[in-house]
């Protein structure tokens, strides 16, 4: 029986090998992977085949001290092979779905596309990529197309070295590199188009998914996956960014506008003009954004990227990127090291909280057999939980 790491390395094979079998179901996973653009390839493929569905992920300490979230009775664990470390271990990440608010709950900031976004984004995209068209969407493609150039220009041998075995061995370098270009462009524009609410099915059919179709081995998926991924994440953090200047310079302009007002109309108050991250889930509408994201960022990883105080409130968590050129900025640390039980037998099912057994073992580092496992560790139960984060924002609650 094989160990739960290679238990999830051989899930996310099996699923690369299916998505390109399909163009639907390429196109499903890169709307998946277009919320969840912050993860690298490998653990969009994992997020993809436990919960297609997810919107915006990251690990329980994560959710419970940074964000003032508990993890909910029963909520199962998504499954995460983190190979930065000696030996490859397994992490866990919740989704928001799966935890409760309080309070003084923190909701993460994800960005919606409006209509009112559409005319900085697109300057943004002219002015950094010297792209131009009639729309927004003739616009992501285009950049989709520019950056797919680009990309095979810089990791040319790389991807003429693991062709073999692939539908890609038959043809000469041109004709892999037509292929190639022609996959990550319509994969790109698909992804961009989804995440910023274009509706892509409207501009792409089965036949301008045909390229895909000669990416067919582990290596090859793995190599298309990940230029997509990267590209995504470029252009898509820069698009985030850009509606995040957008919405603070509307508010300091309404700001100002109620500022001018208050002094001639003294009785009237304020609006609450908080960030939307310090709001709670039970306040105004407009808090929740769809996305795919998960919580405090760090360092950039492209040249591009703004500082930290402009970036996006949730990120995904650090990790050895090993389908990266360069790691990635959007990463929450773990918050500290946790291992499973010594000897234990392994099930293969993700961790749930409130269950018979709610050890985690996904924010630890155990042997590449899942076997030596050293130290304890717990969730706590809802009620626990809910008692800590009520404590932690109460100030009149010394802290411990």
């Amino acid at each position: 029986m094989p160990s739960k790491t290679e238990f999830y390395r051989q899930m996310a094979d099996h699923v690369a090998t299916q998505l390109t079998g399909s163009w639907q179901e390429w196109a499903g996973f890169l709307t998946t992977a277009a919320r969840l653009y912050k993860y690298p390839f490998h653990e969009q493929l994992l997020i993809y085949a436990q919960r297609p569905d997810a919107t915006a992920c990251a690990e329980y300490d994560l959710w419970n001290e940074k964000m003032g979230r508990y993890v909910r009775r029963g909520s199962k664990g998504i499954a995460l092979v983190d190979d930065s470390g000696d030996r490859p271990r397994l992490r866990y990440v919740f989704d928001v779905s799966d935890t409760g608010t309080r309070e003084h709950s923190r909701t993460p900031w994800l960005w919606k596309m409006k209509e009112a976004y559409q005319e900085p984004v697109s300057a943004m995209l002219e002015r950094n990529y010297e792209v131009s068209g009639d729309n927004l969407a003739q616009q992501l493609e285009a950049v989709a197309h520019k950056l797919a150039g680009e990309y095979w220009n810089e990791h040319r041998q790389d991807l003429l070295y693991i062709v073999d075995d692939s539908f890609l061995e038959e043809y000469d370098e041109f004709n892999i590199e037509v292929q190639f270009k022609a996959a990550a462009t319509v994969s790109i524009s698909y992804a961009l188009m989804s995440r910023c609410g274009l509706k892509p099915e409207r501009y792409f059919t089965h036949e301008d998914f045909m390229a895909i179709f000669d990416f067919n081995t582990p290596a090859t998926i793995g190599a298309l996956g990940t230029a997509v991924s990267q590209i995504n994440q470029q252009v898509l953090r820069q698009i985030g960014v850009t509606i995040r200047n957008y919405e603070r310079e509307q508010l300091a302009e309404r700001s100002n506008h109620h500022e001018e007002s208050h002094e001639l109309h003294p009785e009237r108050r304020l609006p609450d003009s908080r960030p939307e991250a310090e709001r709670t889930a039970d306040e105004a509408p407009g808090q929740v954004r769809q996305d795919a994201e998960s919580i405090p960022e760090g360092t950039p990883s492209h040249p591009l990227q703004p500082a930290a105080d402009e970036r996006e409130a949730v990120p995904a968590p650090h990790r050895d990127r090993r389908d990266r050129t360069e790691p990635s900025g959007a990463d929450d640390a773990p918050a500290g090291e946790r291992r499973g039980r010594d000897g234990a037998a392994e099930s293969q099912r993700p961790h749930e909280v409130g269950g018979p057994d709610e050890h985690l073992q996904g924010t630890g580092r155990g042997d590449s057999d899942g076997g030596a496992y050293s130290q304890l560790s717990f969730f706590l139960s809802e009620n626990e939980q809910i008692r800590i984060i009520d404590e932690r924002a109460d100030p009149k609650v010394a802290p411990i």
